[in-house]
């Protein structure tokens, strides 16, 4: 029997060469990336019940099957993060030229692709230059510095050339804090937009709104910056245009002085103070162009879809860290747990899991550069000062202190991953009989107990189901 490809299903539009292209590279990605590298065992069964009398009609216990873990990362599982790049394409594409839900309207309304980075926290070598050209590192008229041509696989790449004067808390508190920072220069940017009206923000936003998707990077250094979507609104968000005065032009104005404005200030210890932690000097702002084909040095929304979802499914280990968590469940890295006695209820003993050292991994048995077990080490230092709690810092201590999501958007952007999910998986339950002849009969519910087991072994495992209701947006 042949199998065959139901072109529609899978975002084909009749006359549209490009979506042909995506669906045909989208499909042929995803047979590469194979099954699930990591699958879960879950164990339990289900109940089919009739619903007016709550008469049990099937039940089936004791039953295994296997699912796929869902891991976002590349470096984890590549099927589980090609399904999710996949995702994210959708979700931003979407919001650039309609789709899901959104409608496509929003394709002629003003859109912007910004990146914010940190500031410097000392002198660091470089690489090559975006476009690859080699370049001289760090020269100084002195002599000191380093004066050598990095290639793209040089270790050296985004270490400091002085450790020994670089601000490692600066850093790793800037990753704890970014996901705040980002949050409060989105309110900055709309604070600016109102004040370029000349109108309050509440009346400002029922004229038009301001949409964001972004996506965190991690640079070579260790240090995460963010990619974003901005797009303008009408007052009902994609539904509605924005007034012919709401420019892109208008938009860059209301970002660039959001950014600028825009600080957090790190909960304050007897140790550090209260840093006060912005945005670096180098922001770009570039207009997003309509169309797929269009001038190579066009920034288009296939593109800017395209990036980031690239950047979706990475981590840490951008910047040579792979490490799992490290902080010890049982304590939560603290090394020590509370140990209730009748003379001593509040006792803090050593905790028997990590032997009293709070973590589970050893990092000398870990390739690491010297550069990233300073971070690390940085992190689990200032996760014990009592004040900065809070920001979890030996928990994430692996992700050198970033603890935020590494993509995110506004509720009224585009679609929802959860949504993208629950389309995927309609379509595969049409797919199995049992399951579509249930769920199109009114008179029964179906409960599902299943509890998890530990991990299945990948290659006894059986193939995770490949339906997919959308692969336009093929990866880069």
């Amino acid at each position: 029997m042949t199998d065959t490809l139901d072109l529609a299903a899978l975002g084909f539009r009749s006359g549209d060469l490009g979506s042909l292209v995506r669906v045909v590279q989208a499909k042929d990605l995803l047979d590469r990336a194979g099954t699930c590298e990591r699958p879960l065992r879950l164990v339990g069964g289900r109940d089919v019940i009739e619903a007016t009398t709550g008469t049990l009609l099937d039940s089936t216990t004791d039953q295994q099957i296997t699912v796929s873990c869902g891991n976002r990362r590349a470096s984890v599982c590549g099927y589980c993060s090609t399904l999710y790049k996949f995702d994210a394409y959708n979700l931003v594409a979407a919001g650039l030229r309609g789709g899901k839900n959104t409608p496509a309207a929003v394709a002629a309304h003003p859109r912007l692709f910004v990146t914010v980075t940190a500031p410097s926290f000392g002198p660091v070598h470089l690489g090559p230059d975006k476009s690859g050209q080699l370049r001289p590192c760090k020269p100084r008229r002195d002599g000191s510095g380093c004066v050598r041509w990095h290639r793209a696989d040089d270790p050296l790449i985004g270490t400091p050339l002085d450790p020994s004067t670089y601000d490692y808390q600066g850093h790793v508190l800037f990753n704890a804090m970014a996901g705040a920072l980002w949050s409060a220069t989105l309110t900055e940017i709309r604070r600016a937009l109102a004040r370029r009206l000349g109108l309050p923000r509440r009346r400002a936003e029922k004229l038009v709104r301001v949409n964001f998707a972004k996506v965190a990077e991690y640079q070579a250094r260790g240090i995460v910056h963010f990619h974003a979507v901005a797009r303008l609104d009408g007052p009902d968000g994609p539904l509605s245009p924005p007034p012919a005065w709401a420019t892109a032009e208008l938009l860059e104005q209301a970002i660039r002085e959001g950014v600028a404005r825009t600080s957090v200030e790190v909960p304050e210890s007897k140790a550090l103070g209260a840093p006060v932690l912005a945005w670096g000097e180098q922001i770009d702002v570039r207009a997003i162009a309509a169309g797929q084909f269009d001038h190579a040095d066009d920034l288009t929304d296939v593109r800017v879809a395209r990036y980031i979802a690239k950047y979706a499914t990475k981590a840490a280990e951008s910047a040579g860290v792979e490490l799992p968590p490290m902080a010890c469940r049982t304590c939560a890295g603290s090394g020590r747990v509370t140990l209730r006695t009748l003379d001593r209820p509040d006792a803090l003993v050593p905790c028997s899991a990590c032997s009293g050292i709070g973590r589970t991994l050893d990092l000398d048995q870990w390739n690491l550069t010297d550069h990233a077990r300073r971070l690390i080490d940085t992190c689990w230092q200032l996760g014990a000062i009592r004040e900065l709690e809070p920001l979890r810092l030996r928990k994430w201590a692996h992700m050198l202190g970033f603890r935020g999501h590494f993509a995110t958007k506004s509720r009224t952007y585009s679609t929802t991953f959860g949504a993208l999910r629950q389309e995927r998986a309609d379509h595969t339950a049409r797919h199995d009989p049992l399951t579509a002849a249930l769920a199109e009969s009114p008179d029964v519910l179906v409960i599902n107990h299943w509890s998890y087991a530990g991990p299945a072994d990948a290659s006894a495992s059986s193939p995770i189901p490949r339906h997919m209701p959308d692969l336009e947006g093929a990866a880069p």
